[in-house]
């Protein structure tokens, strides 16, 4: 009995090498591009889905990554985990796990640029799309000028008069100077997000305000 554990040595070994790819390998490496799929703005993709859609969005549409990326994740969803499953691959060499974990290393390295990536441009379309709509809004009260110029209307005329509070004022300069900041790459994502959250009280009393002053004027006429 106790020779017999010998015998299975070489046995058990190969089976924790595929182990290591079909298991650790292949959830490291498949994990974080659906959840750089997610961050993007995509729904969770399968594990069949998830090397096409990674190499369309981010190789080919957007070119944010290297097409080596994800060659590797095809190679590890479609060689060895699909292989596996249909019964094609049933051992794999220690030199394979080397290169293999070696790869996956720089995969993950870069993955995490990648975030970085795709978090910036998400900040800079919420930041654009914040002042945008803010801006919109203000040129139908002040009409279209420049920022400084705006922003000293809106407080003669809308906060100084009471017709809006002090800290939509704030909140105004607060938009124009987080859009200065990003441009100038010093703004990060958690900023932005304060940004939009006091935006939308902004946005909702200007739209509130609009809308009153439409129904006045329909009333007068």
């Amino acid at each position: 009995m106790f020779m017999s554990y010998g015998d299975k040595t070489s046995e058990i070994v190969k089976r924790r090498l595929l182990d290591i790819v079909i298991g650790d390998i292949y959830y490291g490496a498949l994990t974080p591009a659906q959840a750089l799929l997610m961050l993007y703005g995509l729904p969770p993709t399968t594990h069949k889905e998830t090397p096409t859609e990674f190499k369309r969005i981010f190789v080919d549409k957007e070119r944010m990554i290297e097409k080596k990326y994800a060659d590797f994740l095809e190679e590890i969803v479609i060689k060895y985990f699909k292989g596996y499953e249909h019964g094609k691959i049933k051992e794999v060499s220690g030199k394979e796990v080397d290169k293999l974990l070696k790869d996956a290393e720089d995969y993950m390295k870069r993955l995490k640029e990648l975030r970085e990536q795709i978090e910036k441009r998400a900040s800079e379309k919420t930041i654009e799309q914040i002042y945008k709509d803010v801006s919109e809004l203000l040129e139908n009260l002040v009409g279209k000028k420049s920022e400084e110029n705006t922003i000293n209307e809106f407080d003669a005329n809308f906060i100084k008069t009471g017709k809006f509070a002090p800290q939509n004022l704030r909140t105004l300069k607060n938009i124009f100077g987080a859009r200065k900041e990003f441009k100038k790459g010093k703004l990060d994502s958690h900023k932005v997000d304060l940004a939009r959250k006091d935006a939308q009280m902004l946005i909702n009393d200007l739209i509130e305000y609009n809308q009153r002053c439409d129904l006045s004027n329909k009333k007068e006429k």
